[in-house]
């Protein structure tokens, strides 16, 4: 049994898996698609015996277990329903991440697109590693239709032979190969085949949203089973960290007082400097500006 991921699962059980019938992937675009994303009756059937609350779709869950005890469930899980219940759980992230993307106001904010398409090219590469494994059970005759079904969304996004390249190097290692060595950018767009434009990345997220939701649609009955068991282990996340914007002003500011205060003494302490093979001392005043 792999050991599984806490975050794709508690995702899973804080959306609801029903779908509106609308793209709304598709930045600026009020279009109906329900070719590529209708409402079935599975997905209405779903959301029946999950309980939430209020708007905040966090999981009443009424005697929890211990999250080690939670761990421990992951035994209960076939290798196949592991692998459905972390599909979904990509397929909830990416859904946030188009999400983000849709509107007219936003469009205009380069910093936006350009940060949620880089965690895009992130979550590309997350599904296209557990799809790899989702491909191991294609012996069964179903899952290897499935897989069928799936394989043009999957071409259009294996195409990009540089995800890998780009998210590893780039997006996650800061910039640096794997023996440590500074990159340029330019050198790794040059030299691999990586998507330079927002709309590739998001067509490849809506792709992968597609074979997922395919996926489940087909092995309903398993995933569903499994998403069921895996509800009676949910274990709610304690709070931790600000919570409003206030409180992270406050102590963002507090920090950056004790920051100008540590630049000051500092700037203003005698330096040893080496001259000429003599030790000389001198005091350097403070180039600060408040």
């Amino acid at each position: 049994m792999r050991k599984l991921s806490w975050t794709p699962w508690t995702l899973l059980l804080q959306r609801p898996l029903v779908s509106s019938g609308t793209d709304s992937h598709t930045p600026n675009s009020n279009s109906q698609t329900k070719q590529d994303y209708p409402q079935t009756q599975h997905d209405l059937e779903w959301v029946r015996p999950l309980r939430f609350v209020g708007g905040s779709h966090l999981l009443q869950n009424r005697g929890a277990r211990p999250l080690e005890e939670c761990e421990l469930q992951s035994s209960r899980f076939s290798p196949f329903e592991e692998s459905l219940l972390i599909l979904r759980g990509l397929e909830t992230q990416l859904e946030s991440a188009l999400r983000a993307l849709n509107g007219k106001e936003l469009m205009a904010n380069g910093d936006l697109e350009w940060t949620v398409c880089n965690h895009i090219q992130i979550l590309l590469c997350s599904f296209l590693d557990e799809w790899k494994i989702f491909e191991s059970f294609g012996e069964d005759e179903r899952i290897r239709d499935t897989l069928k079904i799936a394989a043009p969304a999957l071409d259009r996004i294996r195409a990009w032979t540089g995800l890998e390249r780009v998210r590893s190097t780039l997006l996650v290692h800061n910039q640096r190969d794997k023996e440590g060595n500074p990159v340029n950018t330019w050198d790794v767009f040059n030299s691999n085949k990586i998507p330079t434009a927002y709309a590739e990345t998001v067509l490849l997220a809506r792709l992968a949203v597609l074979a997922i939701r395919q996926t489940r649609r087909r092995h309903y009955s398993e995933f569903h089973l499994a998403a069921q068991r895996l509800t009676q282990y949910h274990v709610t996340i304690k709070p931790q960290g600000i919570r409003t914007s206030q409180e992270a002003e406050s102590a963002f500011q507090a920090t950056r007082n004790k920051m100008n205060e540590l630049v000051r003494r500092v700037s203003t302490r005698p330096r040893i400097r080496v001259l000429n093979g003599h030790v000389s001392r001198r005091r350097l005043e403070s180039s600060t500006k408040r």
